[in-house]
């Protein structure tokens, strides 16, 4: 290809199903942002204004392709009812929950869903300015609408949580009930005020992993709350889908591939799981259909030169370019807050060197 794309053509590109001039690099950047442009990781959690800024000038600084967004792992604890502290202390990285809605099964009855139509629950408030700021260029809106797993762990105190699962599974899928209609509340939300064509939601979270569920209770306590949640994204139209199945989710392949033939949902998922799961695992799982990231892992980041991580990417790449429906190379999570920033010119270095397109 001899003309050079910008950073949206060359996502609009692999969104459509079209060859790039190069691989999109999509770092996952998040509180990395707000190291590099001199503002504290509690502000860039804590304002939705701060957190746009901050990811749109890394954006522009590193030239990469990834818009900015806005979510955290313990997101449904605030929106439900509970308290969650923001990280202005060190060693902390990204927003944790202060008091759980859910500490007993009572509170389970008096846990009410937020039905979005006057003041935004929680952090869909900051969530809100992030995606109102990206709407206004044309960028994606990217909201967080999963997974519902993972934020049922954190509106029921965590522990408890787990050991209802196994001593109250009644309890439980209530549980999971209320935060998927939460989250199907904010689906309407933002595809109502931005249009649905807008939108690419984003679904995750590492408490289901196998390394904490067995797949047989994936099965039963996270399967049928993401069909619900998907479902509801192919009936509002929403044309793609972000999923981060988080940390070692080998062992529940088969039923996000089982979830992706259920809805007969036309569109694509952009699937980035964690450094666990190979290319070629995904390739085979969802190559026919959809776009394949590049999953290297976070702590190589921080502990290799930039020399290493260039060859790791370029590994990842040579790995993933030729994915039939499209590759992005990717950090396998958030990449690492306090990496150096020679970090992200090796990952886009390494695009342009080895993931250029004939």
């Amino acid at each position: 290809m001899s003309t050079r794309m910008t950073p949206p053509e060359r996502m609009a590109a692999v969104m459509s199903g079209q060859k790039p001039d190069r691989v999109p690099v999509v770092p996952f950047i998040l509180g990395y942002a707000a190291n590099i442009t001199g503002i504290s990781l509690g502000d860039f959690y804590a304002d939705g204004d701060k957190c746009f800024d901050a990811q749109f000038a890394s954006m522009r600084l590193h030239g990469y392709e990834q818009t900015p967004m806005y979510g955290y792992a313990s997101c449904g604890a605030w929106e439900l009812g509970g308290k969650i502290g923001f990280p202005y202390r060190k060693g902390q990285g990204a927003p944790y929950v202060e008091e759980h809605p859910v500490n007993t099964v009572e509170d389970v009855e008096n846990l009410k869903v937020p039905d979005f139509r006057n003041e935004l629950p929680g952090a869909y408030k900051e969530a809100d300015k992030v995606a109102s700021k990206c709407a206004e260029r044309g960028m994606p809106v990217t909201v967080q609408i999963g997974s519902v797993f993972t934020a049922a762990s954190v509106v029921a105190e965590t522990s408890k949580f787990f050991n209802w699962i196994v001593t109250k599974p009644d309890v439980v899928h209530q549980i999971l009930d209320k935060v998927s209609d939460m989250f199907i509340n904010a689906i309407d939300y933002f595809a109502d005020k931005y249009g649905p064509k807008t939108l690419l939601p984003f679904d995750g979270g590492p408490s289901e992993s196998n390394t904490m569920i067995s797949s047989k209770m994936f099965e039963e306590f996270a399967y049928p709350y993401v069909k619900k949640i998907h479902d509801h994204v192919n009936e509002r139209g929403i044309p793609a889908v972000l999923m981060h199945p988080c940390a070692d989710q080998n062992a529940n392949i088969p039923y996000y591939v089982k979830m992706r033939e259920e809805n007969d949902w036309s569109s694509k998922y952009v699937w980035l799981f964690g450094p666990e799961t190979s290319i070629k695992t995904q390739i085979d799982a969802f190559g026919d259909h959809d776009i394949i990231c590049g999953n290297i892992n976070p702590p190589l980041f921080q502990s290799s030169t930039y020399e290493e991580t260039l060859e790791i990417c370029r590994e990842n790449i040579e790995e993933g370019m030729n994915a039939p429906n499209g590759y992005i190379l990717s950090a396998g999570c958030e990449f690492p807050p306090n990496a150096a920033p020679i970090k992200v010119m090796a990952m886009v270095d390494a695009a342009e060197m080895y993931g250029k397109y004939s």
